[in-house]
């Protein structure tokens, strides 16, 4: 697994810890994180994640996390890598819910980071049981990053 992060919102040095949200991400993908894939983390702020929420999911309203998830090339040899996804983090956002949730803000970025990336390998979130078995398992991957 490739892993890239990128800051295009002001998010202040000591959070941008770059090992770590890695190591989330790779827990958060399970099986996949051992494929050759590359996958992209994204800090945004609240205007940028509202413009990816409008033009591709026709939400309007600022989010926390939204992951997008891409199928395979056909027309890829088996050992070329491949974009398997994306994930957008609204640092303000984070940075409110961290207040909110009584969360450090890395915790809450990392917890951004893991629910991305458990979207990624699959899980789903869309009723309450499924929610709070994201919610466990992320919490267990970022215990066990910031340990």
């Amino acid at each position: 697994m490739q892993a890239h992060i990128f800051y295009k919102t002001n998010v202040p040095n000591y959070l941008r810890r770059t090992g770590l949200f890695k190591k989330a991400l790779e827990k958060g993908l399970k099986r996949f994180a051992k494929q050759n894939i590359e996958v992209n983390v994204i800090f945004v702020g609240e205007r940028e994640i509202l413009r990816v929420n409008k033009q591709y999911l026709g939400h309007h309203y600022v989010t926390d996390v939204i992951s997008f998830n891409n199928q395979r090339p056909w027309v890829l040899p088996p050992d070329e890598p491949w974009g398997f996804g994306d994930i957008f983090v609204c640092y303000p956002v984070a940075r409110k819910n961290a207040r909110k949730f009584k969360h450090t803000i890395l915790q809450e970025m990392l917890m951004y980071v893991t629910h991305g990336a458990l979207h990624l390998s699959g899980m789903d979130d869309h009723d309450p049981k499924d929610r709070a078995e994201m919610d466990r398992q992320a919490e267990e991957i970022i215990n066990h990053v910031l340990a």
